[in-house]
């Protein structure tokens, strides 16, 4: 008589979810085991799926056992290493090299690709760059390797060096010459094929827009007699 009333009611939900909650723990624990066992299995399990032993899923040996932690480094949310296509050389490029090479996609922000680079993918190679979030909005970039005297570059030690022209050949320009902005730098053919990288009032006659100079990347170099005597003061110095 005592237990009349909503009282049993409730007694059976908080049986049920007790079931279900253990139920669930030994699912959870059984599914982390069975993907622990197979090899090169890709484990995907939430925190909330997982209700009981959750150390039982870590191999022997592993990161996190025995009081033992791996070092481990997490990849900053932003472009990755960007692995660029290199077009040619500068001067002497021609427009026909500019469109040749196949970009390589992108890693996604955080993460990171795999490439199998092939003899034949790209003849002139490829080049490993910083991520970039503006090249990372433009997948359709190439580098062109350019003496900096050809694109009127100075350097610190008042010598040439190489750098990289990065290319956006998908910018509006290359279909509608008429939106070529004279304050940008593109990539522009002559009536011959060979390609100049400049600024332009417009698209002289019989001249075609092949891309937009999205920057150039510089090497580091440093200034003669930057030195102040002692190597912490050098520019180069690495504690």
């Amino acid at each position: 008589a005592v237990l009349s009333g909503p009282v049993p009611v409730m007694l059976s939900l908080f049986v049920a979810i007790s079931v279900s909650l253990n139920a669930r723990a030994r699912l959870g624990t059984a599914v982390v085991r069975g993907l622990s066992r197979n090899a090169g299995a890709i484990m995907v399990v939430g925190a909330a799926d997982i209700v009981g032993e959750v150390d039982n899923w870590r191999p022997e040996g592993g990161h996190g056992t025995g009081n033992r932690f791996m070092p481990l480094d997490t990849v900053a949310m932003g472009p990755g290493p960007m692995l660029m296509a290199i077009a040619g050389l500068y001067p002497g490029l021609t427009a026909a090299e500019l469109r040749a090479p196949q970009p390589l996609p992108f890693a996604p922000a955080g993460g990171w690709n795999y490439h199998r680079l092939l003899a034949d993918g790209v003849p002139t190679g490829f080049v490993a760059l910083p991520g970039n979030e503006l090249v990372a909005e433009h997948p359709d970039t190439v580098a062109v390797v350019c003496d900096g005297t050809s694109l009127g570059v100075e350097f610190a030690d008042g010598a040439s060096h190489e750098c990289l022209a990065l290319i956006d050949r998908s910018d509006e320009a290359v279909a509608n010459p008429g939106l070529l902005d004279p304050r940008q730098f593109y990539a522009l053919s002559d009536a011959a094929g060979r390609v100049h990288i400049r600024w332009s009032d417009g698209v002289p006659e019989g001249w075609t827009v092949q891309g937009r100079l999205i920057f150039t990347q510089l090497p580091h170099v440093k200034k003669p007699g930057s030195g102040g005597g002692f190597a912490e003061m050098d520019d180069d110095f690495e504690f």
